[in-house]
């Protein structure tokens, strides 16, 4: 199991980031809401799962849940990162904030690279879900792990090629991306499709 572990090089300079209250407010409403479906966690070996992104106002960067914040109910403004830069191929991003960026960041770049008009990613975790989406939503190939350049390049490929807003993470069991033009929009995509198939 490499859940939760960074697989790229993260520059990280470990200061606070303007960070403004209602961007906060609006990420930890959308948090909030998959933390209660268990959509955002933590596992009982102690390690986390789920993360969710928004772009912020400089077009080339985003601010995402940091690293191992997944046990959290709520969060505090400490433990968000803001994401300046990335490489796919170097397999590095570079941030600042208290706390690391999460180890999906390559794949939420990519999401953003591929769809201007998104502004807002997130990743969530849950097997049922997934198990019923796998292959019949857009999915990545199931030899790609997470967390890696390869799983970056293959969600932006599809995100630039796919007409919906939920991407299956084939290699990555129990992950799925959705995302939107707002946080609220990106959380209702993946919530109206859990009561969906939650209620088949």
């Amino acid at each position: 199991m490499t859940e939760g572990y960074i697989k790229f090089n993260c520059n990280w300079m470990q200061e606070e980031f303007p960070f403004q209250e209602e961007i906060f407010s609006q990420l930890e409403i959308a948090r909030t809401k998959l933390y209660a479906l268990g959509l955002i966690g933590m596992y009982p070996d102690g390690i986390g799962f789920g993360n969710i992104s928004v772009r912020s106002e400089e077009n080339a960067s985003f601010i995402i849940t940091g690293s191992a914040t997944g046990q959290f109910a709520k969060l505090d403004q400490s433990h968000y990162a803001l994401v300046t830069g990335y490489d796919f191929e170097k397999k590095s991003i570079s941030c600042s904030g208290l706390t690391k960026a999460s180890a999906e960041s390559l794949t939420h770049a990519a999401v953003y690279e591929s769809l201007p008009e998104v502004g807002a990613v997130v990743h969530v975790h849950s097997l049922w879900l997934w198990e019923k989406l796998l292959n019949d939503y857009p999915t990545t190939s199931a030899e790609i792990e997470y967390g890696t350049p390869e799983m970056a390049y293959a969600v932006r490929k599809l995100a630039s090629e796919i007409k919906g807003k939920i991407i299956v993470m084939g290699g990555h069991r129990e992950g799925i991306l959705a995302f939107g033009s707002n946080l609220t929009e990106a959380t209702t995509e993946i919530i109206n499709i859990y009561n969906l198939y939650q209620n088949d």
